[in-house]
């Protein structure tokens, strides 16, 4: 489940003083023409997260209902009829997506949270749950669908069971299930704490070492979570990865200082196989600012693959990789609309 992500606050960003990645030609200076990628729909509302379909042909993504475009065909299709009041938040696991929506049951004022899940290929949406409304909109899945996390509960769908979780934010289950990455709310304080919650029993084993950001951006060796950071060394910016179980930390990319002021934001993701990464970096300041989308894999220098134009009115989404990891989506905000945008090749 490397591919379920958080979106940050899209105007939220750290400003750093560097430039283009070392041994990287830059390539998206401010007022180069944009290269968005392909244009697949624009929309109005709904949850900002994306998924793809397993076959890779098909973008899942919500307004007030649920929907899937046809990355080649760009033809748009409703995969749920069901009423609901808002599709709140998504996720793939398998061949089948997964989805909160609020609905308002008959008899009933207040909306409920309701969990089904669809493939989105073929075949209809099946409810697996509605409950009061009382806790997180996000809805994450194990590889094996075992277990879901929904409304603030972890569910064991084998076992039939449920757990209250704590405050705070589910960030990812490890590969076998066992554990889920969560940030938890402290008492006190304005920065969630990373933990490890047992599927088992709902126990909390151990805090985590820390990053300072881009808590969305992980992937799992064994079950220990890799946390995507960074810091400003002599100059240079280091993006690297931590180690949440032993604080071992292990470098990915450097970008090198630049006058023109970049700014690293929050929005990053792995491919589903863990080998590709993709992160936005930010040029420029004033009204106007070119961001890219760099794409870092092992072995090679980091490679802009998109950049557009943003401002404090206009901003992109974290990248999301198909399976095969060949192509990268992500939402484009402006002042009135939403828009979906496909990298293909990359």
């Amino acid at each position: 489940m490397n591919q379920i992500q958080n979106e940050p606050t899209r105007f939220l960003i750290i400003s750093l003083a560097l430039l283009t990645a070392s041994g990287c030609t830059d390539t998206s200076a401010p007022g180069a023409p944009e290269n968005r990628g392909e244009l697949l729909a624009t929309v109005d509302g709904g949850a900002s997260r994306l998924a793809w379909s397993s076959d890779g042909t098909q973008l899942v993504f919500a307004t007030k209902t649920l929907n899937a475009v046809n990355v080649s065909t760009h033809t748009v299709r409703q995969l749920d009829p069901s009423p609901s009041i808002n599709i709140l938040d998504l996720c793939s696991a398998g061949a089948r997506i997964y989805f909160a929506s609020a609905v308002t049951l008959p008899g009933s004022t207040d909306p409920n949270f309701r969990v089904s899940r669809v493939n989105p290929t073929a075949g209809a949406a099946e409810i697996l749950l509605t409950n009061p409304w009382g806790g997180s909109d996000r809805v994450l899945v194990s590889d094996d669908e075992r277990f879901l996390v929904a409304n603030g509960l972890l569910y064991d769908v084998q076992a039939a069971t449920q757990i209250t979780l704590p405050g705070g934010r589910p960030i990812g289950f490890s590969p076998d299930g066992t554990q889920l990455l969560y940030y938890q709310s402290l008492t006190g304080s304005s920065t969630d704490s990373p933990t490890l919650i047992s599927t088992a029993d709902g126990s909390s084993s151990q805090t985590l070492h820390s990053p300072s950001s881009f808590y969305s951006g992980h992937r799992w060796e064994g079950n220990s979570p890799q946390l995507i950071d960074f810091v400003l060394d002599n100059g240079t910016l280091r993006l690297f990865e931590i180690d949440g179980v032993t604080g071992v930390t292990r470098d990915l990319a450097q970008f090198g200082a630049n006058p023109s002021f970049p700014t690293i934001l929050p929005l990053a993701n792995w491919s589903a196989d863990n080998r590709t990464l993709g992160v936005w970096v930010q040029q420029g300041s004033g009204e106007s600012r070119t961001t890219n989308l760099y794409v870092i894999r092992s072995g090679s220098a980091p490679a802009v693959v998109a950049n557009l134009t943003t401002s404090l009115y206009v901003g992109v989404g974290p990248p999301v990789f198909s399976r095969s990891g060949n192509s990268v989506a992500y939402n484009y905000y402006n002042d009135s609309a939403r828009s979906l945008y496909v990298k293909s090749g990359i």
